[in-house]
């Protein structure tokens, strides 16, 4: 049997693309770039490998798309002191990838406000696009938009976001395929589609109009992923469920095609079938979060999806890739190692082949009760599949998952990898930051909470509650995904810390842990943000400033 070819311009997989970072995820849409360049230590703090630094207007989440000469970002309109800290109005703006200068700015207008520097992302979470002859802006409050890279309008269209008041809980990028864009939005009357329910949506890239619209809803949380088939087919991982009531059903992962003619009709769906308790549930996916929910990043490849259940124990799940059907339930607590810090001795305990329920927690922030264990609770959208492992880092010291044993998320601050074939877990406890001042040593903390301050270029505080003050292990944060850089992986949390580790490491020790960097100084600084890559650099961004990362 012949099979077959479809063309690689789905991806814009031209050598232009490859080159560089036109959307979220990266060229070809998996956050994954296996030859790059990228640099591995930086610090904003120390001003090493620091090309540029240039002020941003006001605080911003979405990522930055690099095309050539050119970088796209978006933040919130100046702040006035004294004015509300909510929003639904933000910019878009292109900047020399030489400079940082601001070269031009456009408006994008939203319907609900949603809070600034929000901890769980905002209006301004939405990465743009870049073909290297257009730029899409989106604004998750309701509206998004093509210019030309001049500045020239071409096409604007608004929308009704999900969920009032809840625009903002919106992880999901938006991603170019060929002449389509696609997005997350909620059904249009009048459609058969179910009304409350938010769908994978194609939209004609020059005339902003719709093409088509899944068969199927997606929760705005879940991060969805581009791939191929084994046979070639392009295709998108995407999943549903989650926490405020996301309406979508089944709670479960689905892998929607994306051939032309076949575009958003699903060629499977993986239902999550289990109680808490872990027996069948009467009605399969109608539970959602804490047991079940699609706030992760979806990979997948042309094997596998990978997924994690919380209840009745924390696994990780591997997926057939081809047909949605349960391969293998692997244990987050049973028969794991774990490095943990030791405050006392200023070292590493090693525990091997344990069971996580019968280890204390040493961390100062997360000590445990008599009666309470170590809940696994992966964070999310920080998870990255890449080197025959995926890799993700666990939330510390809440109670999000009441489902007994009673505990507390852990283990504490943690870096953890599952070996995809042989199940294998690792965690290694990392510091939560860094203090580097000048002339002396870099100060390394562990295992306490470390909060930071959301102020503008300009001093002003612009973060609309308290919680975006802390460092995100906690609350826990909807942290920018990992990317996978020439085997190497850049996880940033909420402080503007960025480990960078060895992907391909036998063991998930200290020395996998290449370097742990910062965008400024230690409890000044604030990021939700990935990093960019191109052409040997990369690009990230604080909530104050972005930085050009590379060797003078």
């Amino acid at each position: 049997m012949r099979i077959p070819v479809y063309p690689l311009a789905l991806f814009t997989l031209t050598a232009a693309a490859l080159a560089n970072w036109p959307q979220a995820a990266g060229p070809d849409g998996t956050w994954i770039v296996p030859d790059a360049k990228a640099p591995v230590s930086w610090s904003v703090a120390r001003n090493q490998n620091i090309l540029w630094r240039a002020p941003l207007p006001n605080g911003g989440q979405s990522g930055i798309a690099v095309w050539g000469s050119r970088i796209f970002l978006t933040t919130f309109e100046p702040y006035k002191p004294g004015a509300p800290k909510t929003s639904a109005t933000i910019l878009g703006h292109a900047i020399d990838a030489q400079t940082g200068k601001i070269l031009w700015s456009v408006k994008l207008e939203g319907s609900v406000p949603s809070p600034m520097m929000y901890a769980y992302s905002d209006s301004t979470s939405p990465t743009p696009i870049t073909d290297g002859t257009h730029v899409w802006f989106f604004n998750s409050s309701g509206e998004m938009g093509c210019w030309d890279l001049n500045g020239r309008e071409i096409w604007t269209r608004q929308y009704k976001p999900w969920g009032e008041p809840y625009p903002f809980n919106k992880q999901h990028e938006p991603m170019l395929i060929g002449n389509t864009i696609i997005n997350v939005e909620p059904a249009d009357p009048g459609t058969g589609q179910k009304q409350g329910w938010n769908y994978l949506r194609g939209i004609d890239k020059l005339t902003g109009k719709t093409t088509w619209i899944a068969e199927d809803g997606t929760t705005t949380y879940a991060t969805s992923v581009l791939g191929h088939t084994k046979d070639g087919a392009p295709a998108i991982l995407t999943g549903r469920g989650g926490w405020h009531d996301v309406p979508e059903r089944p709670v479960g992962l689905g892998l929607v095609d994306l051939r032309p003619g076949h575009e958003g009709k699903t060629i499977w769906r993986f239902v999550a079938d289990t109680d808490a308790d872990g027996k069948p549930l009467a009605d399969p996916g109608s539970l959602a979060a804490p047991t079940w929910q699609a706030l992760y990043v979806l990979h997948w490849d042309q094997k596998y999806a990978y997924w994690f259940k919380l209840n009745p124990e924390e696994s990780h799940l591997v997926i057939d890739s081809q047909t949605g059907k349960l391969l293998r339930e692997q244990s987050l607590i049973h028969n794991v190692d774990y490095r943990q810090w030791d405050p006392a001795a200023g070292k590493y305990i090693v525990h091997q082949n344990v069971n996580l329920r019968e280890i204390r927690e040493l961390s100062p922030r997360n000590q445990l009760k008599p009666n309470e264990v170590i809940r696994v609770m992966p964070a999310w959208h920080c998870n990255i599949v890449v080197s025959g492992y995926h890799y993700f880092l666990t939330t510390t010291a809440h109670n999000r998952n009441n489902h007994p044993p009673a505990g507390k998320a852990g283990p504490s601050h943690s870096i953890a990898r599952v070996n995809i074939e042989t199940g294998k877990v690792e965690y290694l406890e990392v510091p939560v930051t860094v203090i580097r001042k000048p002339g002396e040593p870099d100060q390394k903390i562990y295992g306490i909470a470390v909060n930071t301050k959301t102020e503008d270029i300009n001093g002003n505080d612009v973060a609309a509650e308290t919680r975006s003050q802390t460092d995100g292990w906690q609350i826990p944060a909807f942290w920018g995904s990992p990317v996978a850089l020439g085997g190497k992986i850049y996880f940033t949390t909420m402080l503007g810390i960025t480990y960078v580790v060895d992907a391909s490491a036998k063991v998930l020790d200290e020395k996998a842990l290449l370097a742990i960097n910062d965008l400024g100084p230690s409890g000044e600084t604030w990021s939700l943000n990935t990093p960019s890559y191109s052409d040997g650099r990369l690009y990230h961004r604080s909530l104050k400033e972005l930085v050009a990362i590379g060797t003078k």
